[in-house]
């Protein structure tokens, strides 16, 4: 994949979007966790693919993170990754250094907080710089467009920050949920470990209606507590797949018709209404 650049931008899917090639199918593959392989076409991002601790959920395979770090099978051509906070189930700095010293063409998206962490790990280089695009920690949405596959729009991104769940404790931890269309055609929204506060999205209403998004990947807790309509509803989904599910799935899951994802290799095709 060849990565022509990236910029900020400040309005909302107001140019030409990218078309998709006919026939060519978006889906997403979990890998553990929150953990989200989604490809359109050529078109590929990962969403908090690389960590190390597992709090009681489950780790990426030792196989399939060697594939991931060495670009084999469906990991070749990995334009972009995305990460939504800095905790250890989501996010492993030296890790990702390592995944950017070998991937050259590789953009990431994080919030200011992983940089950071970046910077005071190992495999730190300075030139990572021109391909961070990092997220101040501020309530408003913040865009981005990345040009992957000689497509100067391939991937526009929408980002806004929900507290982390879990209260005023984790107040400082900067956890951002993405939006993301893929060559103008497939949306997808990833939520990180957003709380399931309502409070904290009220603020958020216009940003959410704007745009739909066709398969929306929130942490689990968020369907427990509200149900799926409500989350659908909410964030203007028109599918909604839970992830970040125990390895001892808690009784809200197993009892739930809602769908999740719990085993890794799953996938789901990403669409809107037929």
């Amino acid at each position: 994949m060849i990565l022509l650049g990236s910029m900020f931008v400040v309005t909302l899917f107001g140019a030409a979007l990218a078309h998709p090639v006919e026939g060519e199918a978006t889906t997403a593959q979990f890998l553990a966790n929150e953990a989200i392989l989604v490809s359109a076409g050529e078109t590929k991002i990962l969403f908090d693919p690389l960590f190390t601790h597992s709090y009681g959920y489950p780790l990426v395979e030792p196989d399939t993170k060697a594939r991931l770090m060495a670009s084999e099978g469906e990991f070749d051509g990995v334009d972009a990754v995305l990460v939504s906070h800095v905790h250890g189930d989501h996010f492993d700095a030296p890790e990702m250094n390592a995944y950017l010293a070998a991937h050259a063409e590789v953009i990431l998206v994080a919030p200011h907080q992983a940089q950071l962490d970046m910077r005071a790990a190992a495999g730190w280089q300075e030139g990572f710089v021109e391909r961070l695009r990092i997220l101040p920690f501020t309530a408003q949405p913040q865009e981005l467009v990345i040009a992957a596959d000689d497509v100067a729009d391939a991937i526009r991104i929408e980002a806004v920050h929900i507290p982390h769940a879990g209260g005023p404790g984790r107040s400082h931890i900067q956890n951002m949920v993405y939006r993301v269309t893929l060559n103008g055609e497939a949306t997808v929204m990833h939520l990180g470990d957003a709380t399931q506060d309502p409070r904290d999205y009220t603020p958020h209403q216009a940003h959410f209606q704007a745009h739909e998004t066709h398969n929306a990947f929130p942490p689990y807790w968020l369907i427990a507590d509200w149900g799926g309509d409500r989350v659908r509803a909410t964030l203007n989904a028109d599918h909604v797949t839970g992830i970040h599910v125990p390895i001892n799935a808690p009784i809200s899951v197993r009892a739930s018709r809602e769908d999740f994802f719990t085993e890794a290799g799953e996938t789901r095709a990403v669409h809107g209404h037929d």
